[in-house]
């Protein structure tokens, strides 16, 4: 017997839904080279933020050593605010350097949902196998190489923080 024509559709193509990817979602998503240079992206990323998260720290805690004496209440007031401004920075880096380590176990298959899947659609399992899938795009992964939401749920989101 010869094998099937690869060409040539499968009789009960039609019958049976596509096939679950591991974990049971549907197939999709980046392939194995996207998700190689997605990982190697957010590597790079997360040094990157470490760098600079480094500096901030230091530029947040240092003291100036002077003495600040009622003439120089405006410099100290000053000096205030950029701790501020250095502390809340680096805080946003922390957040951002733990959804890439989230990211980063999800591609290797430590986390779930996997890796490209957008958390509200399979939490919402309001998709259809047959039509439409839960995954983030791909293009949308490479400029946000973190990100947990499809588009329309990131704007869902802040448009409820707004």
């Amino acid at each position: 017997m010869s094998p099937p024509n690869a060409n040539t559709p499968d009789e009960t193509s039609d019958a049976t839904p596509p096939k679950a990817s591991r974990r049971g979602f549907p197939r999709g998503g980046p392939n194995a080279e996207e998700l190689r240079s997605l990982r190697a992206q957010l590597l790079d990323m997360r040094a990157k933020i470490l760098r600079s998260s480094a500096d901030l720290a230091e530029e947040a805690l240092k003291s100036s050593g002077q003495d600040y004496s009622i003439d120089h209440m405006a410099d100290h007031g000053s000096d205030n605010a950029e701790q501020a401004v250095s502390l809340s920075l680096l805080e946003g880096e922390s957040e951002i350097v733990t959804a890439i380590e989230v990211a980063i176990r999800k591609i290797d298959g430590n986390e779930q949902p996997p890796f490209g899947i957008c958390g509200a659609c399979a939490e919402d399992e309001a998709w259809d196998e047959e039509t439409t899938a839960p995954w983030i795009p791909t293009a949308r992964l490479r400029v946000v190489p973190y990100a947990t939401l499809c588009v329309a749920h990131q704007e869902e989101q802040e448009g409820e923080l707004s």
